[in-house]
């Protein structure tokens, strides 16, 4: 999630219908412009970029098996999502290194 209000970059997690931060970095976004959002997601291992910098990059073992993806905004942001593409990273791949 990038909130602008907030100025950060969060990385959650959803489980049961409970939501988990599981990182999160303080980052500038301007309302009104457009930035690419990227989660390289791995096994236990999420690294997420805001316009190719690497800005958070945590690891989870509760996770185990793959799940959903999520979007969402915060009801006092104006925010809109264009684009979303889910890939499967290739056989034997692994997220960056910290």
């Amino acid at each position: 999630r990038a909130n602008a209000l907030e100025d950060n970059v969060r990385f959650y997690k959803v489980e049961n219908g409970k939501r988990t931060q599981l990182q999160s970095a303080d980052v500038k976004t301007e309302t009104g412009q457009w930035y690419t959002l990227r989660a390289l997601i791995v096994g236990d291992h999420m690294v997420c970029y805001v316009d190719d910098n690497k800005l958070l990059d945590v690891k989870d073992d509760t996770l185990k098996e793959a799940g959903m993806v999520g979007l969402w905004t915060k009801a006092d942001a104006g925010s809109s999502f264009d684009n979303l593409i889910v890939l499967k990273p290739p056989t034997g791949a692994t997220a960056p290194a910290k």
